[in-house]
């Protein structure tokens, strides 16, 4: 083969480098399969990760090129967290190839991740149904569109008069735009990096103002991003280093300034750039010019997809559910179109509930105690600030939260209204404490959950299946879930018609305690925790790291990744009785030990 031939010893240049990554996957697969073995054997659940993307450079590509859209990246769009939208670097899927084995490729990833878990987190989920793609010159996530969709056809732009293609795919810039954005020194800005195109455009006070074009050489954002003309010298002073940042940006900014993309594999296909109504491309043209794009646009990204995505979600996620046991949840965040929570809840794939991203609109932060069972629930995860940086970071958003999500009343925590064990199967509230809020979801039951109750209870003693099952039996012998809540500094003492106090500036453990038993009361299957939220019920483990140093993954930010390390040695964590023993109390109080209502019943 080529890696045993050619080289002095008669292996390839590539040999060594090979079988040392042999040598260490086999033993690293060696290992995690014990390690999973002995968490079975303690009654833990283990819940994996299949990404969303694979590296252009990884072993999947080199093998299977056939399967991917090299020339493409995938990302996400502009949102509250990136302005400019996320760029991952990994290819874009060709599903139709794809399709030809029955999507055999997903298929093994799958099973091969059942040797370790019993459950899986499939990274966004929303890839599944359309895939954010940019093209291979893009470094930022804004001049993306969506694959696969429906594209606005050249004829429906000729229906409404919108004939002018280049006027509205084609970077707008005037002498006007150049000074808005440049000031004094739009003369540099014409002179090194754009051309005239020797038409001119009116301006707003009626005079007539040149355009202009990127030179070949800087029209792309890989061209302005990745190329030599804003590199400085070590040293230089800081007005150089900002002068050149602040060029750099407005030339970015100009290169976003379209109202239409390109198909660069067919000319008649059009898609309209996100957030084109912000553009002065846009707000540029004439009244009935904007009436029609805005209607383009909105169809584009609000109506016209569904029946496509739907199907696209339909004949890709089986391919996952049905060769495992596993029980398989969805990282459903970020622009999520109506159609994927019916399509997950058809498939039995759970959904994933960040009370900082809510998925209904109408409100700030979520409710956990309306969310469904087949959900997954989790004040942060490791794609976010930790909840401690989170609550810490905005004082006007942490006075909303405390009074709004937590309920603070007096400056204390009431117990959540979702602490409702005895009506988990019906995903609502216990009329008990208090009615379902607006909008609560009542989720399907039928085989695939079955399958996914299976799947956790064949990991060992404490599952959220056997937590269900035992549900049935009713929940009259329990002890009453608030009884031990002021112990714990739960604040239960609090009622809604006293003056709301102003919530400590710091996630201190009270405030702390207060998300965590919210999110273990709420209706959802399962409660996960980033040890650094847990971390934070106790003061001596928060007290010694300033909460942004917590993170683990900025999506935002390609040179941020995975590189945090716990504070606390695990032998001290272990022998921390206290602390375990405020956990413990935490699920034994939210009835999601299984174990308590077997010992509570004499089981």
């Amino acid at each position: 083969s080529s890696l045993d031939s050619n080289g002095g010893n008669g292996h390839s240049s590539v040999y060594d480098a090979v079988v040392l990554r042999y040598y260490v996957q086999f033993h690293l697969d060696a290992q995690l399969r014990r390690a999973s073995a002995f968490a079975a054997s303690k009654g833990v659940v283990l819940k994996g990760d299949l990404p969303i993307g694979v590296d252009k450079a990884s072993v999947d590509t080199w093998t299977h090129p056939e399967l991917f859209r090299m020339r493409a990246s995938t990302g996400a769009p502009p949102d509250a967290f990136d302005a400019n939208g996320q760029n991952w670097g990994f290819p874009t899927y060709n599903w139709d190839v794809m399709s030809e084995d029955g999507y055999e490729w997903w298929r093994r990833r799958m099973t091969h991740l059942e040797r370790y878990f019993s459950a899986m987190r499939v990274d966004h989920v929303l890839g599944f149904f359309r895939i954010w793609e940019l093209p291979a010159h893009a470094r930022l996530g804004r001049l993306g569109r969506f694959r696969p969709s429906v594209p606005i056809r050249r004829h429906e732009l000729d229906e409404r008069g919108l004939w002018f293609i280049d006027r509205l795919c084609d970077p707008y810039i005037t002498g006007l735009e150049l000074r808005r954005v440049f000031g004094d020194r739009d003369g540099e800005a014409a002179g090194r990096f754009l051309e005239e195109t020797g038409a001119t455009s009116n301006g707003a006070d009626g005079g007539v103002t040149p355009t202009f074009r990127f030179k070949p050489e800087f029209a792309t954002e890989e061209s302005l991003l990745d190329g030599d003309a804003f590199k400085i010298r070590d040293g230089s002073p800081d007005w150089l280093v900002e002068e050149t940042r602040a060029m750099r940006a407005g030339l970015v900014a100009l290169q976003h300034n379209v109202c239409l993309l390109r198909d660069g594999e067919d000319p008649d296909a059009f898609y309209p750039r996100i957030e084109l109504e912000k553009t002065s491309s846009f707000t540029n043209l004439d009244p009935w010019a904007r009436d029609a794009l805005a209607w383009l646009a909105d169809d584009y990204f609000n109506r016209r997809q569904d029946t496509l995505w739907r199907e696209n979600a339909r004949r890709t996620l089986p391919a996952l559910t049905e060769c495992t046991g596993q029980l398989v949840c969805g990282e459903d965040l970020g622009m999520v179109p109506p159609c994927v929570q019916p399509v997950l809840e058809e498939i039995g794939i759970f959904g994933l509930r960040i009370q900082r991203m809510p998925h209904d609109g109408r409100y700030e932060f979520g409710k956990p105690e309306t969310y469904a069972y087949d959900t997954v629930c989790s004040p942060s995860c490791h794609d976010t600030t930790t909840t401690r940086a989170w609550y810490e970071a905005d004082e006007a958003r942490r006075r909303r939260f405390a009074v709004e999500a937590l309920e603070m009343s007096g400056g204390a925590f009431p117990p959540p209204r979702a602490y409702r064990a005895e009506h988990i199967e019906k995903g609502s509230g216990s009329a008990a404490f208090a009615p379902p809020a607006d909008g609560v979801h009542v989720s399907r039951q039928g085989d695939a959950e079955a399958r996914r109750r299976t799947s956790l209870d064949s990991g060992g003693g404490s599952r959220p299946g056997s937590r269900r099952a035992s549900l049935d039996k009713g929940a009259s012998s329990l002890r009453n879930p608030f009884e031990t809540a002021n112990a714990f500094g739960g604040g239960g003492d609090a009622t809604q018609n006293e003056a709301p106090g102003e919530p400590p500036a710091r996630c201190s453990p009270s405030v702390m305690r207060a998300i965590v038993r919210q999110h273990m009361a709420s209706p959802s299957c399962l409660a996960v925790f980033p040890a650094q939220d847990l971390l934070a019920l106790a003061e001596e483990y928060a007290a010694t790291r300033p909460a942004e140093e917590e993170t683990i993954n900025d999506p935002t930010n390609n040179r941020h990744y995975w590189r945090f390390r716990l504070h606390a040695r695990l032998e001290d964590l272990a022998s921390d009785s206290e602390w375990l023993a405020e956990i413990r109390q935490l699920v034994d109080e939210s009835g999601r030990n299984p174990k308590s209502f077997f010992n509570q019943r004499g089981a």
